[in-house]
């Protein structure tokens, strides 16, 4: 922790808005903020930085910088940042605000589907009454699967109860969560897989879940099955998923995230049927900066009088 005689520098992203900075150095005198022309320039234009907000270091600067120690995560997603600080003292905490806004995208994501919306607007755009040729579907009473019970599965499970849905779930110890009938641990996920009527990720990426979905897994689903991903793209087999829903093996899917983003204009994943392509969007919303500022500066007061940080991430774990 710094000493009170000598400054906390604060390295902070090009694009942070100046309430934002102003905000960084309210919490105490001692806080000094150099805002980055480009963020891989942080070395070069704070050498001493002891902090890192909405910056993601480099290992071959991290092993450079003799001051740095904590770096801060603006997203929830440090799979690539958690490599890169490995087997280091750096700290690195993450923005928990994603629970709701993500949780809320998913059911949109899912009742645009079981209620046709995309042949709604279709019949909307053409002026035409198209309610014979629209055959809507209920929820109520169907499984929903998940996997990863965190912060962000555990907001969908709430609100997969709230429609009447029975809700399955995957962790990686498994415990009683509220909201969820059954709840397997990884080696247990087929359990999961069989009975989902609705699948839904909200994993991390870490070595344990890349590519977790493969075909095998998929073809684990029940036929006519809806498949939700918000976690990483990396974390199902693309390729599968076409095929599965093409085959007509599964109803559909949508999709927040892509093992490439963003998705180039000749994906296949464009023209698949009944396949619903968001741009990475499920967890923003107005607030979000407020709520992100609101934990960081919160952080930087308990860093600065030495006690324990929020949301310190599991560098081993990748969460």
């Amino acid at each position: 922790m710094p000493p009170d005689e000598r400054p906390c520098i604060i390295a902070v992203s090009h694009n942070l808005d100046t309430q934002w900075v102003d905000a960084i150095k309210a919490v105490d005198p001692r806080v000094r903020v150099v805002r980055l022309t480009e963020n891989d320039a942080w070395l070069r234009e704070a050498p001493n930085a002891e902090i890192l907000m909405g910056v993601r270091p480099r290992r071959h600067d991290i092993l450079r910088a003799s001051d740095l120690r904590w770096v801060h995560v603006n997203g929830a997603g440090v799979d690539k940042l958690a490599r890169e600080v490995s087997n280091t003292a750096i700290i690195v905490t993450n923005s928990h605000v994603h629970a709701e806004p993500i949780s809320e995208h998913v059911f949109a994501l899912l009742l645009a589907h079981t209620r046709r919306m995309g042949d709604v607007f279709a019949e909307q755009a053409k002026r035409e009454w198209g309610k014979r040729e629209i055959h809507p579907e209920i929820i109520a009473g169907r499984t929903m699967g998940i996997l990863g019970l965190g912060h962000i599965g555990t907001a969908v499970a709430v609100r997969a109860h709230a429609f009447g849905m029975k809700v399955w779930g995957m962790r990686r110890r498994a415990r009683p969560v509220p909201g969820v009938e059954r709840v397997v641990a990884m080696d247990a996920v087929d359990e999961v897989l069989r009975v989902a009527d609705v699948l839904v990720v909200t994993l991390p990426l870490t070595r344990e879940t890349e590519n977790l979905l493969d075909g095998q897994k998929i073809a684990l689903l029940p036929k006519g099955a809806f498949v939700i991903n918000v976690g990483r793209g990396q974390l199902l087999d693309e390729g599968a998923l076409i095929r599965a829903i093409r085959e007509e093996r599964l109803s559909g899917a949508g999709l927040d995230v892509f093992v490439d983003e963003p998705l180039g204009s000749t994906s296949s994943l464009w023209t698949v049927p009944n396949l619903i392509v968001s741009p990475h969007i499920s967890g923003n919303f107005p607030q979000y900066m407020e709520r992100v500022m609101a934990l960081f500066t919160d952080n930087l007061r308990k860093y600065l009088t030495g006690q324990p940080l929020r949301n310190v991430v599991d560098t081993n774990l990748g969460y």
